[in-house]
């Protein structure tokens, strides 16, 4: 009997690696895969370094607020979305995505 199966996933599509006779037997053949191999190395690598400490809103004086010219409400990044009690907006974009950093009541 091979109760254990093994597959991956490769550009979206499943991948049968096989049926085993233990559950050891079946983590070999995972491990000798490249999406095995990678799993190893990410578990062995380093940890990344810590992030540096960024202060808060209440910490950053005006003269440290990021200005434009081109922004209606004065700030970069900074859109006024409505009326209702939060409505401003902050979003920045990372690598191609827009990241929603918050609604607030002022600019």
């Amino acid at each position: 009997a091979t109760p254990y199966r093994v597959q991956v996933y490769r550009k979206g599509t499943v991948v049968h690696l096989g049926r085993y006779a233990t559950a050891e037997e079946g983590a070999r053949a995972y491990a000798a895969t490249p999406e095995g191999i990678a799993d190893l190395a990410a578990r062995d690598a380093p940890p990344p370094p810590p992030q540096p400490q960024l202060p808060s809103n209440s910490e950053l004086s005006s003269s440290e607020l990021i200005r434009s010219e081109r922004s209606r409400t004065g700030f970069k990044g900074v859109s006024k979305m409505g009326s209702g009690a939060t409505p401003y907006r902050v979003q920045v974009y990372r690598k191609g995505t827009v990241v929603h950093l918050g609604r607030y009541a002022t600019a």
